[in-house]
């Protein structure tokens, strides 16, 4: 016969996500795009920037830029959208805590204003700190101990009566994993506007990016157009800052910007 396992403290709280989710009319597009000069620059970096931090920034620099990634849908009392005035991008991390690999939901303010090695730095001391020392990890952890009812009550007041406070809880936008070892995931579920789901490792060069939103806040074209403009800001911006970490000198940098670099293309996957 089979036993029964309580639900564990990280499972009620993907447990909750997931029932916020599925009340999200979501929709999911995703495209694959040439990352080379970008890899290249990548290499020299020390310590090395991870994928995860450079399209971190760059998704940041297009929630600046477009007033949509930092809207929410708001249902009560009459439906309406509230807007962020800040970029809080919420970035889905795998710890161990208590003997099973959980997912906590790492906050990062405003990360188009900060430099790539500044946001690494906060990455690795979030990914190897102690749970403990980890303030926002504390909280989540916390939160899960309380009773689904109360948890419940709390998601709602946070989506309907105080929408304000959900940037500081939850993020105006949400980044998560979405390949690894070729195989690849078709949307992700979270109680964000867009999620930007990430390749960890892109082959050859090649990056397939993934977004999936809330299709009461945006539609097709704009979202795809918003994956285009993350990589196109991936290839400039993102692309300097790295240069001028590894220090190279402008006759180096203009070889790789003369790179061959494919068109983007992307492709909808509709839930």
């Amino acid at each position: 016969m089979g036993s029964r396992i309580k639900f564990s403290n990280g499972r009620r709280l993907v447990d909750d996500v997931i029932r916020i989710a599925k009340t999200f009319p979501s929709a999911g597009l995703y495209g694959d795009f040439d990352a080379g000069p970008v890899t290249q620059l990548r290499r020299l970096t020390r310590p090395k920037i991870s994928w995860n931090v450079l399209y971190m920034k760059a998704y940041g620099i297009v929630a600046a830029r477009t007033p949509e990634l930092r809207q929410c849908y708001v249902g009560f009392p009459r439906a309406h959208l509230y807007q962020h005035d800040q970029v809080v991008c919420m970035l889905t991390i795998i710890r161990e805590f208590e003997g099973e690999n959980r997912l906590f939901f790492a906050r990062f303010n405003n990360p188009q204003d900060e430099n790539l090695d500044e946001l690494q730095a906060r990455y690795d001391y979030l990914r190897k700190a102690p749970i403990e020392e980890i303030k926002q990890f504390r909280h989540q952890i916390q939160f899960a101990k309380a009773p689904r009812l109360l948890r419940s009550l709390a998601w709602w007041i946070m989506f309907n009566l105080w929408p304000a406070k959900r940037a500081s809880h939850i993020g105006t936008c949400g980044m998560s994993l979405s390949g690894f070892k070729g195989v690849y995931g078709n949307q992700h579920l979270g109680p964000l506007t867009t999620i930007l789901g990430t390749d960890a490792l892109p082959h050859k060069g090649i990056s397939r990016l993934m977004l999936t939103f809330d299709h009461r806040v945006l539609d097709g074209t704009p979202a795809a157009s918003i994956l285009q403009e993350v990589h196109q800001v991936l290839l400039v911006e993102i692309k300097q800052e790295l240069a001028e970490l590894v220090q190279f000198d402008e006759s180096n940098v203009d070889e790789l910007e003369s790179s061959p670099q494919s068109k983007p293309e992307a492709s909808a996957k509709v839930a």
